[in-house]
């Protein structure tokens, strides 16, 4: 008689976790593709070349699965937060950079952001997880940018740093999704929007006296 065939848990877990990134990877392109409404489970589960039953299993269903997907993708965004043009030392260079960054970012993840809002408004989980994102990526980068520029005096030591990054930030996602995607601006008409405004900053942040 044959042994019995003893599967390893560390070799379980290895399948397991294979298999929710396959899951993942599908679940993303289908809800950018076909928007979380119209998406199915079976959709994600044909995509995924997996058993359907899956993702109930693993995920709790449809809205697990999605926050799943944007709680990885704000793993993503954090590990990348500092993925930005180099500084150049500049207070008015360094913010035209990185707004306009992050308007050629948001372009590149429309599809997937469309459908987070529109989740976010309905479910307080996925808007925590994008609150939490926006908080962990983009804002201590470009705080820490904003802090090398106010040590080198091009920014007035008494400046509220942390809120202006903040709302460099938001502004950045408003710019980029908002009027591009919402809107349906063309970027070139952004960048006298996005000059203007950083000229603004500047000056507002600049040392008195």
């Amino acid at each position: 008689m044959s042994e019995p065939l003893h599967i390893e848990p560390q070799a379980r877990r290895r399948d397991r976790a294979a298999t929710e990134t396959a899951l993942l990877d599908a679940a993303k392109m289908v809800f950018a593709e076909r928007g979380f409404d119209a998406a199915t489970t079976r959709d994600v589960a044909a995509r995924a070349g997996v058993n359907e039953q899956l993702i109930q299993r693993y995920f709790g269903g449809k809205s697990g699965l999605l926050l799943a997907v944007v709680e990885r993708f704000g793993c993503e965004e954090t590990a990348h937060g500092c993925t930005l043009p180099p500084t150049t030392g500049n207070l008015e260079a360094d913010l035209d950079a990185f707004l306009h960054h992050q308007l050629k970012h948001t372009w590149k993840c429309r599809d997937f952001t469309k459908v987070m809002l529109g989740r976010a408004l309905l479910d307080a989980d996925i808007a925590a997880e994008m609150a939490r994102t926006l908080q962990e990526s983009r804002i201590p980068c470009l705080l820490g940018r904003l802090e090398a520029l106010r040590d080198q005096g091009a920014i007035d030591p008494g400046a509220d740093l942390p809120n202006v990054a903040a709302g460099i930030a938001t502004l950045g996602f408003g710019l980029g999704f908002v009027d591009q995607v919402v809107f349906g601006k063309d970027p070139e008409k952004l960048c006298p929007i996005v000059r203007s405004l950083v000229r603004t900053l500047v000056r507002g942040l600049a040392p008195r006296g």
